[in-house]
């Protein structure tokens, strides 16, 4: 029995919980996991002080200074930094103040050295002051009751400022799990130098060692072990006797007769949680546990045993390390390149996802070491996905950015439409030919949309209408909302590749999204052209050419409509003989 990869990580999530915590100083608990939560208990700082540089006087005495009558004040005092506050100015006064000090019990603003003039013993105010006081009042930097972590959360060094400015000295952390980690294989060596025929080289153990440290995990590497039965047990028993949170084991764990890591645990007292995956690469595996020891079997494929690592054992170890997140970004990015149909397994697709603009390139041979040191993510294609056109939106995890939810939930894929032109001269019958394909895709139950090329430009709404008066104002974008249908106008150029992006955009809103778009007017080398009439000077190879419809009696015309869009419904259908030959 197969489990679903989404399935078998709720089950083990489920049956995880943190390894325990410890209490250690607080500069040692930076990029540790918080394992309390910390609230502020006192307001910080905890008195009044000075916002700026200059002189603690009274409002009240400055009410009618002028430049021609300034007020003037005797300096009778300063604070200093550190000391608590003073008796203060009385009325007639000032006290000089630095940035910071503590507020004197009398006076009540504090008046920036810019808006005096000192005359030695006295300053002189020339006018009445702005209603800021300049005075910061307790808990300007943190009141009582904020909450400044939650227990999960990563102790980054922007909080150690807070949670020392609150007196604390130490904070109960999560204990980072201890991991043994052995691979197997009769094939395998450690040996750096050359190899005889038949052998390999460990690549397993030092790959996860290093992703297993990255995921903040304490790590021991045990070598290598033949696949042999007494051998196994008796590593895997040498492992549970040293308390080790989870023992981690590469190779072995197929359907083979040299396969022997399931039976092993089992032989053990294992009790079995997630056994063999629908998942590929990656299907192999095998999670249980041993009294409080996690046990856990990955295939000795690098690419599987990666694929597998980074969508199940990274968010048990991180359930096991008290994380609040565990799983990383999930991102619906559009593909760069076609993709065949997939069978019954999730496919994990080692890709890399690139930003200007976001397109994701799935790596073309499956997961060679090449491939898997430039993957900065993995593209993951449920069951059952049909043929992908260049552009179609596909799940990709993001293994290059920190985890931000709590399960693995594959958004579904969205399949590229397919993208047909329709060109020819004026009076061809290009409209009448998109407008027959739409009433029969409609028929059919198959949503379409239409891009309708305007040679010689349109009126926006009617001259003198509301939304034409917003255009003409100088909107560049203006959108018209009525009960059951929106309109936008946007001031700009029109492109094929930028029309496709705006309605791509725009029909997210609808369900079903198109299948198929008709663009009259535009044609593109990479997408098949429909060609009615004799059309205009271009070197585009047409799809299908197709007579004027203007020059046919109706039943003709009925016939070449219903003969036309049993062919485009074809090649939706995914019939390779129906695609068009692009000229490539």
């Amino acid at each position: 029995m197969t489990t679903d990869p989404q399935r078998a990580l709720r089950e083990l999530l489920a049956a995880a919980a943190p390894v325990g915590s410890e209490t250690v100083p607080l500069p040692a608990a930076v990029d540790r996991v918080a394992a309390q939560e910390v609230t502020c208990w006192e307001p910080v700082p905890h008195f009044r002080r000075a916002a700026m540089d200059g002189y603690v006087v009274w409002t009240e005495d400055l009410a009618t200074a002028t430049p021609e009558q300034p007020i003037r004040l005797r300096v009778t005092g300063s604070v200093r930094m550190g000391e608590p506050p003073a008796s203060g100015p009385a009325r007639g006064e000032a006290w000089s103040i630095p940035t910071g000090g503590a507020l004197p019990q009398r006076g009540d603003r504090v008046l920036p050295l810019e808006q005096v003039q000192r005359q030695g013993a006295f300053i002189l105010v020339s006018a009445s002051p702005s209603p800021k006081p300049n005075v910061a009042e307790p808990g300007e930097d943190l009141l009582p009751g904020t909450l400044l972590l939650r227990p999960g959360e990563i102790v980054h060094p922007g909080i150690l400022g807070a949670l020392i400015a609150c007196g604390l000295a130490s904070l109960e952390v999560y204990r980072r799990p201890r991991v043994a980690l052995l691979s197997t294989g009769d094939e395998l060596t450690e040996d750096s130098g050359p190899l005889p025929p038949g052998r390999t080289r460990n690549l397993n153990g030092p790959l996860l060692a290093a992703e297993l440290r990255e995921a903040g995990c304490a790590v021991e590497l045990l070598g290598t072990f033949p696949d042999r039965p007494e051998v196994l047990a008796a590593a895997f028993r040498q492992a549970l006797t040293r308390s080790y949170d989870v023992i981690l084991s590469t190779g072995g764990v197929s359907v083979g007769a040299q396969d022997q890591v399931p039976p092993t645990w089992q032989e053990l007292g294992a009790q079995p949680i997630v056994g063999r995956l629908t998942l590929k690469p990656g299907g192999p595996f095998f999670a249980g546990r041993v009294g409080s020891s996690w046990v856990i079997g990955l295939s000795g494929s690098p690419a599987a045993c990666l694929a597998t690592y980074h969508l199940l054992v990274r968010p048990l170890l991180r359930r096991l390390g008290g994380h609040r997140w565990t799983v990383r970004p999930l991102v619906r990015v559009p593909l760069a390149g076609a993709r065949e149909r997939t069978g019954t397994h999730l496919r994990a697709l080692w890709a890399t996802l690139g930003s200007d603009p976001p397109t994701v390139a799935v790596l073309e041979t499956g997961g060679t070491l090449s491939e898997i040191a430039r993957a900065n993510s993995l593209v993951l294609l449920p069951a059952g996905t049909p043929p992908l056109r260049d552009g179609s939106c596909v799940p990709v995890l993001c293994l290059r950015q920190p985890e931000d939810r709590a399960d693995l939930s594959i958004p579904p894929v969205l399949p590229a439409p397919l993208v047909v032109g329709v060109t020819g001269a004026s009076g061809s019958g290009k409209t009448t030919a998109i407008e027959g394909l739409l009433q029969r895709f409609q028929a059919a139950g198959i949503a379409a949309a239409a891009i309708k090329h305007a040679a010689h430009g349109f009126t926006f709404d009617r001259p003198g209408s509301d939304s034409d008066r917003l255009a003409q104002a100088g909107a560049r974008a203006v959108l018209v909302a009525g009960p059951e249908q929106l309109v936008l106008r946007l001031t700009v150029a029109p492109t094929l590749d930028r029309l496709l992006a705006l309605l791509a955009t725009a029909t997210e809103l609808l369900t079903p999204s198109p299948a198929v778009i008709f663009v009259e007017g535009f044609h593109h080398p990479d997408r098949p052209l429909i060609q009615v009439g004799p059309g205009k000077e271009t070197t585009a190879r047409p799809w299908i050419h197709l007579p004027a419809l203007t020059e046919l009696d109706l039943a003709q015309r009925e016939q070449l409509l219903d003969d036309l869009a049993a062919r485009v419904h074809t090649w939706l259908a995914g019939d390779p003989a129906q695609r068009p030959d692009l000229g490539r």
